[in-house]
């Protein structure tokens, strides 16, 4: 009885996911097949072509559907806080992007500012691991940005 109960119940929650239209986050299917990028940092880059990539956009040096250009590519890091013996308590993290998108027959849009920021504790006791949360809070914040930017991209026209 208590298998015929949970084989009921496992069906029951499969649908209800199913039903709301619950989706896993993976590859969306882009409206353009190639992509031309240039500017932004190195790193920032790599990470956007990488994004590309796996949506099955090929990423081509000219004469693609979309053009991308990065004009601004910078991350700033500042002390919000200080306890009260004058030790750095907590930072502000900044990571702007500024951009332009163009169709393959057309001009370039206006640029357009996105920019993401992160408030985190810090402990000068904890150096190691505070600078790992740092790492890892920039890259949450780079690939905030580049979901924000694969969406400007995929409904320009």
């Amino acid at each position: 009885m208590k298998k015929i109960f949970k084989y009921i119940l496992l069906v029951f929650i499969a649908v209800s996911i199913s039903a709301c239209g619950f989706q896993l986050r993976g590859s969306d299917k882009l409206n353009f097949e190639t992509i031309s990028i240039t500017g932004g940092s190195i790193e920032f880059a790599k990470l956007l072509k990488k994004r590309f990539k796996q949506s099955k956009v090929k990423i081509v040096p000219k004469n693609a559907q979309k053009n991308l250009e990065i004009t601004n590519n910078a991350f700033s890091k500042k002390i919000l806080s200080l306890s009260s013996s004058g030790k750095v308590k907590e930072y502000q993290i900044t990571y702007k992007v500024t951009f332009r998108i163009k169709p393959n027959e057309g001009e370039w849009g206006e640029p357009i500012n996105i920019e993401t920021i992160r408030d985190y504790t810090y402990d000068d006791k904890n150096i190691i691991a505070k600078t790992e949360e740092e790492s890892r809070l920039i890259e949450g914040m780079q690939e905030q940005l580049i979901r924000t930017i694969v969406t400007h991209i995929s409904v320009s026209k």
